[in-house]
């Protein structure tokens, strides 16, 4: 499985609540139609008086989408679906000169995230490796020190992405090497992570592995949806 971690800034004079209002009705409507696609989650940022709770990270969409195959994706965004409603929509709202993406694989998933009931809150961290490392390394302190320190804060669940760079082959490069993805029973817990020891912790573990960052707090929306257990 390959999933597709995809973000891009909105159009200027746009709001981030316009935004987000088109990116869940008619844009969700046309891609979630994309040939191939298994599962296809939104995250979107919380806003509070309408702007991103946390310091905007340099995107307003930011979405998963899963695939059987890298192949499988390539098929999707060439298929006539996609040229003729998906792109069309996308130059409606996004900047798309200013796409990001990771082609990423699950690596390691703590609890099941489809188990999940309410509306909870995702805390999305995503790094790059420290130039001066190995990205084997990030992977296991991340998947052992970092996962170990954030459940002291009883999330619901963890989930773990590592980017394939050999996904890339004939992609944009990818923008990040790992992402780390916890999911709080509301916004109070996430905040709470946030500014709490543990994280701090887990902070201080990755100093001289991760260098660059950036954080997401989010709300999913779930387009297409599939047993996430298959998922790996």
């Amino acid at each position: 499985m390959i999933i597709r971690f995809g973000m891009a800034p909105r159009l200027p004079g746009s709001s981030f609540e316009a935004f987000q209002k088109h990116w869940m009705t008619s844009h969700a409507d046309a891609a979630g139609a994309i040939p191939g696609l298994l599962a296809y989650t939104q995250n979107h940022s919380v806003l509070v008086e309408g702007k991103p709770l946390l310091p905007y990270p340099g995107f307003d969409a930011c979405s998963e989408l899963l695939f059987e195959s890298v192949e499988s994706m390539n098929d999707g965004f060439s298929s006539q679906q996609y040229l003729d409603s998906v792109r069309q929509d996308e130059d409606a709202f996004i900047e798309k000169s200013r796409f990001s993406l990771a082609l990423t694989r699950e690596h390691l998933a703590i609890g099941n995230v489809s188990d999940l009931s309410g509306s909870p809150v995702k805390v999305i961290t995503a790094f790059r490796c420290h130039p001066g490392t190995e990205k084997t390394l990030l992977i296991s302190t991340v998947c052992n020190e970092v996962t170990t320190a954030v459940a002291q804060d009883e999330p619901l669940a963890q989930r773990v992405l590592v980017t394939d760079n050999e996904a890339h082959a004939g992609q944009p490069p990818a923008v990040f090497d790992i992402a780390l993805m916890s999911w709080f029973p509301d916004l109070e817990k996430a905040q709470s992570h946030l500014s709490s020891a543990n994280r701090a912790r887990a902070e201080l573990a990755l100093a001289g592995i991760a260098f660059g960052r950036f954080d997401l707090l989010a709300r999913e929306v779930h387009v297409v949806k599939q047993n996430q257990d298959k998922w790996a």
